[in-house]
C-alpha cells in the first residue's frame, strides 16, 4: 500500500460513492497478512467520523418530522448498511492484522481503540439494518465474534479507553440493539434506543460463565449468529458469552421516572413525539430486559407448527366484511394462506414470501382462523421482519379476541331526537379476552370514528345498553380499540 498519495479529509456526500470506493478499496485490495499502513488506518477512522456526523444530519430530521409516517429513503437505509458493513470490515481486518505482531503498551491502546470504532460500526449496521426491518448479514456477525474473540485472547476487551468506553460494553451494546430489531419498534424509536445505549450500557457483563440470576442472552463466539435468547435447550461451547441485561433495569426505570417528569435521557430536542418515541422504546426494553421479563405474559412459550397453515384477512374493512359473512352466512371474503412458524396462547407467528411480506402493514387488524368453516379470530401484526440474506419474512401476530363479533354503535346523547331521523351508526368489533385478570371487554373501532363520541348506545340480543368508552388499550393507524364501562340500560 505504499505509494499511495495522502487522501484529503475525506467528506461523505448523498451517495457516499467517492469517498467510500476511494478509501476502502485500499484496504479491501491490500495483500493479506500484512499490516495497514498507519496513515491510511487515520484516513479510514476520519471517514467513519465523516460517516456518522452525515448521516446524523438526516436522523436528527427523522426526530423532529411533525410525519410520523415519514420515512428514510430506502436508498440512504441501504447505503448506510453498506457503509457501515465495509467500514466494519476494514477496521476489523486493520486489528487482526495488528494483533500479529508484537505490541508495545501504546499499540496496544491502539489496537482496543480500532476495535472499539469496528463495533460502532456494527452497531450502526444493526440500527440500519432494523430501519429497514432487516437484520444484520451472518458474515458481518462472524466479524464482530471473531473480533470480540481475538480482543479478549489479547486481554484487551475491558481496557478503558477514549471517555471510559470498553470493547466490552461496544460488543454488549450490538448485542442489546439486535436484541431490539425484532420489528416491533419504528425508525425513530430505534435511533433513540441506539442513542440511549450508547450512554447508558456501561460497565456491561458479557462472561463465559452462566448466572440464572442476570444472563438472559447468549452468543456464541466461533458462530456467524447475533444473540439468543438463552433456554433450557441452549447449545453451550466453550466460545459462548452470557450478556447481563438485568442491571438495566435500574436504569430503565430511571429513565422512565425522568420521562414521566418531561426530561428525555437521550440526545435529541424534547417534543412531545420524541417523548412519545421515547416512551415505546421503554416499553419494549422493560419487557426484554427488565427483571420481569420472563413473567411477562405477552410472551408465552412458543411451540413449533410446521407444516401448517392459516386462512387470514388483512385489514379492518377487510376484517369487517370477514366477521360479517360468517355472522350472515354470507360469501366469504377473500382470504390468503400463510405458513405457520409457531403459536402460543398470546399469538402466532407466520412466514411470507418476501414480495407478499412487505406489503404487510405494522399493526394491520387481522382475522385468522385453521380452516375455511371454523370462527375467525381477531388479532393484529406486531411483529414484521426478515433476516437480510433470507427470502422468507417472519411475522407475528398478537391475538386480540377469539370470539368477535361485529356490532353498530349508535353515539349516545341525552335529549329528544326528531320523529324518524335516523340514528348514525358505525361499525365496530366487539372483541373480549380471556387474561389473567379475568375477561377483559374490548371494542375495536376504525380510527376515523374514535373521539367522536365518547358514550354509545350498544344493541344486543338481550337488550340496548347504554356504554361509555374510557380507555384506549390499543392502537394502530386505521384502528383503535377502546374499553368501556356499562352506564345503564336504556
Amino acid at each position: 500500500m505504499t505509494g499511495v498519495a495522502p487522501y484529503p479529509e475525506p467528506a461523505v456526500e448523498e451517495t457516499s460513492t467517492p469517498t467510500f470506493e476511494r478509501v476502502l478499496c485500499v484496504f479491501e485490495s491490500a495483500p493479506a497478512g500484512t499490516p495497514f499502513d498507519p496513515a491510511h488506518v487515520l484516513v479510514l477512522r476520519r471517514l467513519q467520523r465523516a460517516a456518522r456526523d452525515h448521516y446524523a444530519r438526516h436522523l436528527d430530521a427523522m426526530l423532529e418530522a411533525a410525519d410520523v409516517a415519514q420515512a428514510l429513503p430506502l436508498a440512504l437505509v441501504r447505503g448506510a448498511q453498506m457503509l457501515n458493513r465495509r467500514m466494519g470490515n476494514a477496521l476489523t481486518e486493520a486489528v487482526l492484522r495488528q494483533l500479529l505482531r508484537p505490541r508495545r503498551l501504546e499499540e496496544q491502546i491502539e489496537v482496543a481503540e480500532l476495535a472499539l470504532c469496528a463495533l460502532r460500526a456494527r452497531a450502526e449496521e444493526i440500527k440500519w439494518h432494523g430501519f429497514e426491518r432487516t437484520t444484520m448479514q451472518r458474515t458481518s456477525w462472524r466479524q464482530a465474534n471473531a473480533l470480540m474473540l481475538a480482543i479478549e485472547a489479547a486481554g484487551l476487551e475491558r481496557r478503558p479507553l477514549t471517555n471510559d468506553a470498553t470493547c466490552t460494553d461496544a460488543f454488549a451494546q450490538c448485542l442489546l440493539l439486535a436484541s431490539l430489531n425484532v420489528g416491533i419498534l419504528s425508525a425513530p424509536q430505534l435511533e433513540l434506543a441506539h442513542r440511549w445505549l450508547a450512554t447508558s450500557a456501561h460497565d456491561m457483563r458479557v462472561e463465559p460463565f452462566f448466572d440464572p440470576e442476570a444472563h438472559w442472552y447468549q452468543v456464541d463466539l466461533a458462530r456467524a449468529a447475533g444473540p439468543e435468547r438463552i433456554s433450557a435447550t441452549s447449545a453451550v461451547a466453550d466460545t459462548t458469552r452470557f450478556v447481563a441485561v438485568a442491571p438495566l433495569g435500574d436504569k430503565l426505570a430511571q429513565a422512565r421516572v425522568k420521562l414521566y417528569a418531561g426530561e428525555l435521557s437521550v440526545g435529541a430536542t424534547p417534543s412531545r413525539l420524541v417523548a412519545l418515541h421515547f416512551g415505546a422504546f421503554l416499553d419494549l426494553a422493560e419487557r426484554l430486559w427488565s427483571p420481569d421479563w420472563r413473567r411477562a405474559s405477552w410472551r408465552a412459550e412458543r411451540e413449533k407448527a410446521d407444516g401448517e397453515s392459516i386462512e387470514v384477512v388483512l385489514g379492518f374493512d377487510n376484517v369487517l366484511a370477514a366477521l360479517e359473512a360468517e355472522d350472515t352466512g354470507a360469501p366469504a371474503a377473500a382470504a390468503s394462506s400463510w405458513a405457520l412458524r409457531d403459536r402460543s396462547s398470546t399469538g402466532l407467528g407466520a412466514l411470507l414470501p418476501k414480495d407478499a411480506g412487505v406489503q404487510v402493514p405494522l399493526g394491520a387488524l387481522i382475522a385468522f382462523r385453521a380452516a375455511p368453516g371454523e370462527p375467525w379470530e381477531l388479532g393484529c401484526v406486531v411483529r414484521r421482519i426478515r433476516g437480510s440474506e433470507d427470502a422468507l419474512w417472519m411475522v407475528g401476530i398478537r391475538r386480540l379476541s377469539s370470539d368477535p363479533l361485529v356490532i353498530d354503535l349508535e353515539p349516545y346523547a341525552e335529549g329528544l331526537r326528531l320523529e324518524g331521523e335516523a340514528a348514525p351508526t358505525a361499525a365496530a368489533i366487539y372483541a373480549p379476552i380471556n387474561a389473567d385478570s379475568g375477561r377483559v371487554d374490548g371494542l375495536v373501532i376504525a380510527a376515523r370514528e374514535a373521539g367522536k363520541a365518547t358514550d354509545y348506545l350498544l344493541t344486543t340480543a338481550n337488550g340496548a345498553f347504554r356504554i361509555r368508552a374510557n380507555r384506549v388499550i390499543d392502537r394502530a393507524e386505521h384502528w383503535v380499540r377502546v374499553g368501556f364501562e356499562v352506564l345503564g340500560k336504556k
